[in-house]
């Protein structure tokens, strides 16, 4: 009789699912139907009245993932009965996860409570529309607890035992991608039981790479905007989730990339981040007014390694019904750099309209930077018609490669980078800019190429500073005449020295004509020389 009590007792009271030894979780949270308030009370209330009956209270740890209410009704059911609940947020920033902070928090509090007494639960709660949260912190659990060794396998016991299709009820986009990503970041807890969770990088986000373009406009391609959620790790004190980035709805920052024309988009970013970060990416409509969402991700920039994480179409969060629209072979790269403290101490003590002067000109340093180290694809047809490709914040690589650039990149003995900071009450972000080799000479004065001034010019102007002679003027004093001899050989050397030395422009050829270093023809030379010698030293700088 005993043994049979025994074996009674431990069958979890109706309304109850166990999920393994001593974690219990309300049955309704397995089911799409909402109980309205005045059903739950009665609902939870007969559930806790049997517990109670066979178990002291003091054997129960209540955990509750909250909806967006601010008066929890779930909270004020268990005070009735004596029991405190620890409450977690149903989502972060739209993803059915919780921060590091959070899952380190849930995870030690429930393993340190089933190791006091064997006589301990787990009773878990999650409002309507939080099962998909609810299935990854029990699949966390259960990898914390090393009864599961395998992500996936955990994930997927949990998800069994509720009907079909509930995830893709209360959730949109597909969260297993990310889930799986955290769920391995509480595997490598074991790895290291002492330094986990490892600390939060401060990282500077550089560029988002998408390789290969997706189908989101029916004809093979898309108009791609991101925005980057997270903690300000440059406001410490403030606990709010902030946008960091978000990608301008403007022609300027927008355009459409197809699979026909280019292979590779490159978005610029240079936003600091630390701790967890979602990045969304969406792609919008010939207009700019309809959205579709293409993909998010989670992350945690405490397990970035290599400052580079690689996601393929397996990896992301994606709309159901849209895996067809990415290429098999389809990746997402976003490329970090490590952030000096000094530098983001700096940062903290600035004023907003401070922290955007800086941002612009830490932009056009990390174009110098990505341009020397990146692989530059030149398009031939738009080589020929002078249209450049890029625009602000975004760069389109073509997908063809031509052996003309080529080769003169091998017989160049130097590249030139160009870089235009754009005026301070312009808002757009810098164009990156290639590099490109040095074309063959033409003799035909200034040659653009995508906003930049070709060596042609130098060559050209060299040549006449070389051969241009200064006529006596009679009308000089002859120590007039020496100084004048003096500043046209100065000018002669700036010219010898800056020969490769290019201004640029991100104008494009049918724009008007850019600025262009100062020619030195015979009316300038003889203008020079009544000039003092420090104009032409300040020509040097």
């Amino acid at each position: 009789m005993s043994l049979f009590r025994r074996l009674f007792y431990r069958r979890p009271p109706d309304g109850l699912v166990e999920i393994s030894g001593n974690i219990l979780v309300f049955d309704h949270c397995y089911s799409t139907d909402l109980l309205e308030e005045d059903e739950l009370m009665p609902y939870i209330g007969g559930i806790l009245k049997q517990l109670l009956g066979r178990h002291s209270i003091d054997s129960f740890m209540v955990f509750n993932f909250e909806g967006s209410k601010k008066d929890n009704q779930i909270a004020s059911i268990f005070s009735y009965y004596d029991m405190s609940v620890m409450g977690y947020p149903r989502n972060y920033e739209g993803c059915p996860l919780l921060t590091m902070e959070m899952i380190h928090h849930f995870l030690r509090s429930s393993e340190s409570w089933l190791s006091l007494s064997q006589d301990n639960f787990l009773l878990i709660h999650a409002e309507h529309g939080g099962w998909p949260i609810l299935a990854f912190a029990l699949a966390a659990l259960l990898v914390y607890l090393k009864r599961y060794n395998d992500e996936r396998k955990a994930l997927e016991a949990v998800c069994k035992q509720a009907p079909d299709g509930l995830a893709e009820f209360f959730s949109p986009l597909d969260p297993v991608p990310s889930q799986l990503r955290y769920l391995k970041y509480v595997s490598k807890r074991h790895k290291s039981l002492e330094s986990w969770p490892p600390v939060d990088r401060m990282l500077n986000l550089n560029c988002i790479i998408i390789r290969k373009v997706p189908n989101f406009d029916g004809q093979g391609g898309c108009r791609p905007i991101f925005r980057i959620y997270g903690l300000d790790p440059l406001a410490p004190n403030d606990r709010g989730t902030k946008l960091l980035f978000l990608t301008p709805k403007t022609s300027d920052f927008v355009q459409l990339y197809t699979q026909e024309d280019c292979e590779i988009i490159k978005v610029n970013v240079h936003c600091p981040v630390q701790g967890d970060i979602v990045i969304e990416c969406v792609s919008l409509d010939e207009d700019f007014e309809h959205e579709v969402m293409m993909f998010r991700a989670m992350f945690s920039t405490a397990f970035i390694e290599d400052n580079l994480l690689v996601l393929d179409r397996n990896e992301i969060d994606i709309l159901w019904d849209t895996k067809h629209r990415f290429p098999v072979d389809f990746r997402v790269e976003v490329i970090f750099s490590d952030m000096e403290i000094g530098t983001a101490v700096h940062k903290s003590g600035l004023s907003s309209e401070e922290k955007e002067s800086l941002s612009k000109v830490g932009d056009a340093f990390s174009h110098l930077e990505w341009s020397s180290k990146s692989v530059h694809i030149t398009n031939e047809d738009s080589k020929q018609k002078g249209l450049q490709t890029e625009h602000d914040g975004f760069e389109k690589i073509p997908l063809e490669e031509t052996g003309t650039s080529s080769a003169s990149a091998g017989n160049s003995s130097r590249t030139v980078q160009i870089h235009h900071i754009e005026p301070a009450e312009n808002h757009s972000s810098l164009a990156s800019v290639h590099s490109s080799p040095e074309p063959e000479a033409s003799g035909s004065g200034p040659n653009f190429q995508g906003g930049q001034l070709s060596n042609d010019t130098s060559a050209q102007e060299e040549h006449e500073v070389d051969d241009t002679k200064v006529e006596p003027n009679p009308e000089i004093p002859r120590d007039a005449e020496a100084g004048d001899a003096d500043a046209a050989a100065t000018a002669a050397e700036w010219s010898d020295n800056n020969s490769d030395v290019f201004l640029s422009d991100t104008h494009t050829p049918s724009s008007s004509t850019p600025s262009s270093p100062p020619k030195f023809d015979e009316d300038i030379l003889e203008a020079g020389m009544v000039g003092t010698r420090s104009q032409l030293t300040e020509l040097k700088i």
